[in-house]
């Protein structure tokens, strides 16, 4: 988890809102003792709340624009067992931003490798559309998450659904579905209202929310 400095400012197509950071505020509560991971923390806009926070990131461009994140592996944090109060992330969501082509014509492109400028890594799950390959990657990284988490800690996962060929893909549905099978309890699901684009492909039928699943880490008397 070495950090890499001097690295060049690349903007990152999916952060946090206020809105997004006032709602975890409201689910962690007002406690500035927690510690708080961010396994894809982007451009780290997760050191905006108000507690000991720590972030990772595959991309260096990324990972430098804060100085509590460092370039790491979601799947393999490196932290000991039971080191966090809770784990606050947003995924990717398996839709078209994970496209992986270079553009050749001046339309307006809204993907991981647009914003970073060349492709992403190795190992993300930035080029990852919705199917088998996304579900096993995710699965990985919430059961890296709860090992990190302590007893009866907290998973805060930012996710939205999307459209693919006319039709609604339940990612947020598969996200509880799999965390729930890991060990974790749904507290609750707290819909966050989004604008969306207004450009590309089905901009007229996006989903217009993203959704923060709150989880319990369960642990077996």
């Amino acid at each position: 988890m070495k950090r890499l400095a001097q690295m060049p400012v690349k903007p990152h197509p999916a952060k946090f809102t206020n809105t997004h950071l006032e709602e975890i505020v409201k689910i962690l509560g007002g406690s500035r003792e927690l510690n708080v991971l961010d396994p894809f923390a982007g451009v780290g806009t997760i050191h905006n709340l108000p507690y000991f926070t720590r972030g990772l990131e595959l991309e260096p461009e990324w990972a430098d624009q804060h100085h509590a994140t460092v370039v790491g592996d979601a799947l393999n944090t490196g932290f000991d067992l039971s080191s966090f109060d809770a784990v606050v992330t947003s995924p990717c969501f398996g839709n078209r931003m994970a496209d992986n082509f270079e553009a050749k014509d001046d339309s307006k492109r809204h993907t991981y490798r647009h914003y970073l400028g060349r492709p992403p890594s190795e190992g993300s799950a930035a080029t990852m559309q919705w199917g088998d390959e996304y579900r096993e990657f995710h699965k990985k990284a919430w059961l890296e998450a709860r090992r990190v988490l302590k007893r009866n800690g907290k998973l805060i996962i930012n996710i939205k659904d999307h459209i693919r060929a006319g039709e609604i893909q339940h990612v947020t549905q598969w996200h509880i579905e799999v965390c729930q099978e890991i060990g974790f309890r749904l507290l609750g699901e707290i819909t966050i209202p989004v604008s969306g684009l207004t450009h590309g492909e089905n901009y007229e039928k996006r989903i217009p929310h993203e959704s923060l699943l709150v989880f319990n880490k369960e642990v077996a008397d």
